[in-house]
């Protein structure tokens, strides 16, 4: 029996797979409600109708011409669930089939949509999201669409010998240098405002918005009205008749790093106001009295949604080429099927990442995981009926190709789209089942339509596996706690075996483990999540102090990954969004495909850090490529050296230019000790010696030769993580400098065991920048020439809370300390050393303010999080390592965010709610009523 698609397409010897490249283009798209699973049983019938659907996407395909294809990172989309309740649904753009429109002034859509559904006639309408996140929509993305100057050529790939014949390689190439931040951003002119889409959420004595009783996992309940009970049951009764219901939204947000660096975050003095769709106006009105044009620029605020809504919803005309599904895919077709299959997943599968959010679905598999068998006695003999309540047969109810409306083909053994044996693993059920697969018949899609509804509580991997989303919520929890997942994966499975007291043949365990493994991160990378949700409540976007931490045995092997480096790269820059991006896009292929290759082949230049997005600079930067791995420590003092560049009495491009004399000078000022024999070069030599070994300052020791050099990352005083970055050397100064030049705001305190060589290196690597921050200080409290002395830096003290942020977004002050100053520091004891002279200048002990802190940072090294933080993990596959890094970074400090917003509660009074400020600090906001806001406009009226 062949299965369909049985492995990834191989390039012949003579290419190499291009640069993934991060495109965004228009797109529209149709809703589906998924039908309810089939059942045998009439209770299990009942329970799936209590399941919500899942509301399907679908763009208009777009012509593709056959050239040359290349890996293409599709961005994502929002798609909800039409069981979320209409408080939590603030950001997404949809139409929610079986609920009524939350959203004012939209009660003629509503109807015109119920009358037109209930007639079984797709409907066309235009739904424009207000608070749109500054991302292009995505659209059927073509392999050949590349973005602008985002297209790489890769060199042609060597003939692999015959042992790597069996594993064919697979490289992630760089982006060019020159893309930037291209891919994710938009002109202001193009960026919707941040608006409330909250309108209707009543006041609650808890004092949270839903938005952050959602955050806390806590659901949000609202009895259903009969129209929806109506219209649910009219939906469920017709579960076999097909219906596209074709939404064409203005704006397809992108829930990943979709948050653009404007903090106009809609403070609670907004709620209920709007605000003039042209950039260029401030004007600001109230909801209610929204006129249809701006009194103050004359833009049309009215946007005639009768207009949209009357469009009538174009049919694509029929394709005259069509599959013959008679015939294998060429290597061509299975890459645009591979892509469009990765784009459809993208755009049906948007898991809620809080658990209360799919009570309902843990329930369904917790009725189905409890099956009975029923004896019963007939005729005086004993008929045994084993009630199985999980469906043994699992296949897409959809009829149209979710992308291009085109029909599917749904086949038999061993054609293009034939049912395949997968297993249905649950927790206490582990058997062999049936996934039906359906092919898009246009040539420019093929799409794959396999069973998605997650909402039945199964989520499939590559029709290879199904497995019950309470698992996969279980390796999480595991993951919280800092377990190796597969350690998990083993463990779950285990136990499966235990239950169903069936054991697996060893190629079955370590297939299903690794089914289980790809299919975990998958899920991850599908979860909608919002990064900014980690941002310590107390210190926000702006940490007045930063402490450093390592983990040296958080590793990645590398026996089965090669890191390439560029012989020559003109910039640093790393694209964050595209890094993160192509790693969640391979883990999505490795679950659609199972047999598809890993990453074998990585380039180490494009590995970009991690950040909250309202925590990451303009621009982000990796210098790994320009560590010298073979700087030793060299006898001279480096804070000597660096004081004569600042001075510039010693300029390091000029150096063939001095005399002997002058170099002999500088050798004996910087401490490097020279004979009277040593010719020109040797002192030149020397001098650059002690240069170099500055630029790159103190290694720390590497794990292992065969393992990555671990991560680094700083917390703030709260132990939330600021930011991570993932080491491929062994780390040194430069890796602490990368992750201060690539944050938002420089903290005004960072606290590091090398603050002398990060320092330095920061002072050779960026003077610009530090001649700002600390003139010729080098990052210490007073002059690093002079004894030491005891300092106060009164702005570093508590101040009460103010909202004042009148600070550039460019500028080196910092918004909290309205200062430019900043010190590099640590808590060892205030003895200078040999090798460090300036150690005692940086010792956090000399400023009387930052004495509390030093408690706190010694505390923070014995805590729970930390500990989690610091577990010693090897990883063998790439794209999971940096992956699991980034949601223990972000389980890590959410959960300490969380602890921070219910303490905040406990103290709220009624009318009034929990908010982030404009520097994403947690506060108090009073609620206004509608009586008191009509008074309000009164008075101007009346003014």
């Amino acid at each position: 029996q062949e299965k369909q698609p049985k492995s990834k397409s191989e390039p012949s010897s003579g290419t190499s797979l291009k640069t993934p490249a991060a495109k965004r283009g228009q797109q529209s798209v149709s809703a589906e409600p998924a039908a309810v699973s089939e059942s045998t049983s009439k209770s299990a019938l009942e329970s799936s109708e209590a399941v919500s659907q899942l509301l399907n996407a679908v763009p208009v395909g777009g012509q593709m011409q056959e050239t040359e294809w290349e890996e293409v990172i599709i961005s994502e989309a929002h798609i909800v669930a039409n069981n979320m309740l209409p408080e939590d649904r603030g950001s997404a753009v949809g139409v929610m089939l079986g609920q009524e429109s939350q959203r004012q002034g939209d009660s003629s859509l509503e109807k015109a949509e119920k009358d037109v559904v209930g007639l079984g006639v797709p409907l066309s309408s235009e739904v424009s999201s207000p608070n749109a996140s500054a991302k292009k929509p995505m659209g059927i993305d073509t392999p050949t669409a590349t973005h602008k100057g985002q297209e790489v050529k890769s060199k042609p790939r060597p003939k692999p010998s015959l042992l790597a014949a069996a594993r064919p390689m697979r490289a992630i190439l760089p982006a060019p240098a020159s893309v930037g931040r291209e891919a994710s951003t938009e002109p202001p002119s193009n960026r919707p405002a941040f608006a409330n889409t909250d309108k209707h959420s009543p006041v609650r004595t808890s004092g949270l918005k839903p938005s952050t009783l959602k955050q806390l996992g806590q659901s949000i309940l609202q009895p259903p009205r009969n129209e929806e009970r109506k219209l649910h049951s009219a939906l469920t009764s017709r579960a076999s008749q097909v219906k596209v219901v074709e939404v064409k939204p203005d704006i397809f947000p992108s829930y990943k790093y979709s948050c653009t660096v404007t903090l106009d975050l809609g403070l609670a003095t907004s709620r209920g106001r709007g605000k003039c769709k042209n950039p260029s106006c401030s004007y600001v009105y109230t909801n209610r009295h929204k006129p249809r044009v701006c009194p103050s620029c004359g833009y049309n605020l009215a946007k005639d949604r009768a207009a949209k809504t009357a469009k009538s919803l174009e049919v694509s005309p029929g394709q005259s080429d069509v599959l013959n599904t008679s015939e294998p895919l060429t290597p061509s077709q299975k890459e645009i099927q591979r892509q469009s299959t990765l784009q459809l997943l993208r755009k049906v599968m948007q898991i809620p990442e809080n658990e209360s959010e799919l009570a309902e679905v843990f329930t369904l598999i917790h009725e189905l995981n409890s099956s009975r068998l029923i004896l019963s006695n007939v005729s005086e003999k004993t008929v045994t009926i084993e009630q199985t309540s999980w469906s043994n047969y699992y296949e897409s109810p959809s009829a149209q190709c979710l992308l291009c409306n085109s029909p599917l083909f749904k086949g038999g053994q061993n054609s293009l789209a034939g049912p395949q044996e997968c297993w249905l693993l649950t927790a206490n059920r582990l058997q062999v089942v049936t996934a039906q697969v359906k092919v898009c018949l246009n040539l420019q899609c093929l799409a794959l339509h396999s069973f998605t509804d997650i909402y039945t509580g199964l989520f499939n991997v590559g029709n290879k596996l199904l497995v019950s989303l309470d698992l996969l919520f279980a390796i999480r929890n595991h993951i919280k706690l800092g377990e190796d997942p597969r350690a998990a994966v083993g463990n779950i499975l285990d136990s499966v075996q235990e239950q169903t007291e069936k054991s697996l043949s060893p190629d079955e365990q370590v297939q299903l483990q690794e089914l289980l493994c790809n299919g975990y991160w998958a899920f991850e990378c599908l979860t909608v999540r919002d990064y900014n949700d980690m941002i310590c409540g107390i210190c926000g976007i702006t940490p007045k102090v930063e402490i450093a931490q390592r983990n040296v045995e958080n590793v990645l092997a590398l026996k089965n990954i090669e890191f390439t480096w560029p012989e020559f790269l003109p910039s640093s820059e790393v694209n964050v969004e595209d890094f993160w991006s192509t790693m969640e896009t391979e883990v999505i292929e490795q679950m659609a495909f199972p047999s598809s290759i890993p990453i074998t082949k990585f380039d180490a230049s494009i590995v970009a850090p991690f950040f909250p997005p309202l925590m990451r600079g303009a621009m982000v930067v990796n210098t790994e490529k320009d560590k010298n791995r073979h700087a030793q420590p060299v006898p001279g003092n480096g804070s000597a050296l660096v004081r004569l560049l600042q001075e510039e009495s010693f300029r390091l491009e000029l150096i063939n230019s001095y005399s002997e004399e002058e170099l002999q000078s500088f050798l004996t000022q910087c401490g490097i000790p020279w004979e009277a024999s040593d010719t020109k070069d040797q002192l030149c030599y020397s001098l650059l010696a002690l240069y170099e070994f500055v630029q790159n300052g103190t290694s720390v020791t590497q794990a292992s030769a065969h393992h990555t050099g671990g991560k680094i990352y700083k917390v703030c005083p709260h132990q939330v993580v600021c930011g991570s970055k993932y080491i491929v050397r062994a780390e040194n100064a430069r890796d602490h400098v990368d992750l201060l030049v690539s944050s938002r705001h420089w903290p005004p305190v960072y606290v590091v065991d090398t603050a002398s060589s990060v320092a330095l290196c920061a002072d050779v690597c960026c003077p610009g920048l530090t001649s700002q921050m600390w003139g010729k200080n080098q990052g210490c409290f007073s002059d690093p020439m002079d004894p030491p002395t005891y300092v106060s830096c009164p702005e570093l003290l508590d101040q009460h809370y103010s909202v004042d942020v009148t600070v550039a977004e460019h500028s080196v002050q910092h918004p909290i300390t309205k200062s430019s100053a900043r010190r590099i520091v640590h808590t060892g004891s205030e003895q200078n050393s040999p090798r460090d002279p300036t150690a005692r200048h940086h010792c956090i002990s000399l400023c009387r303010e930052l004495e509390p802190y030093s408690a706190i940072i010694a505390a923070i090294n014995d805590s729970k999080t930390s500990n989690i933080r610091q577990r010693p993990i090897t990883f063998e596959n790439a794209t999971h390592y940096y992956l699991y890094n980034r949601l223990v970074d972000f389980l890590t400090s959410r959960e300490i965010v969380n602890r921070q917003i219910q303490e905040i509660v406990q103290s709220c009074q009624p009318g009034e709610v929990v908010i982030r400020d404009a520097l994403y600090r947690l506060g108090v906001a009073q609620i206004k009523t509608e009586t008191e806001e009509d008074e309000e406009g009164k008075q101007e009226d009346d003014r």
